[in-house]
């Protein structure tokens, strides 16, 4: 569950950044899903990666120098991480499963996750 909470928190500090840098962010992960999705096999995959890198293709689209567009993916993927990071340390849990099971019969569990 961890995993897919952090997943969330990346997503809700992504949608936290400036426009520009979501814009930017998003460019790249959708050049790499379209590398994935086009390729047949990872070696394919790693010579898209190789032949056309995202950073290129982001500095060709937003029209900035290579090593900018690399700096600034690098600085954006910082600023994700460190408030996704921030998030999951006040994140707390709270075990609702015996209050729904007086209303549900199953075996399943329920919790509250704050945020």
């Amino acid at each position: 569950m961890k995993e897919s909470l952090y997943r969330y928190l990346v997503k809700c500090s992504v949608a936290e950044l400036p426009l520009e840098k979501q814009l930017f962010y998003n460019f790249i992960l959708d050049v790499e899903y379209a590398y994935e999705e086009h390729a047949e096999t990872p070696d394919q995959y790693f010579d898209l990666l190789v032949k056309r890198h995202p950073y290129i293709e982001a500095a060709k689209h937003f029209n900035l120098p290579v090593e900018v567009a690399r700096d600034l993916m690098l600085e954006i993927e910082q600023e994700i991480k460190r408030a996704a990071e921030n998030r999951m340390q006040k994140v707390f849990f709270k075990d609702y499963t015996e209050q729904v099971s007086v209303y549900e019969r199953s075996n399943k569990q329920y919790f509250f996750i704050g945020i």
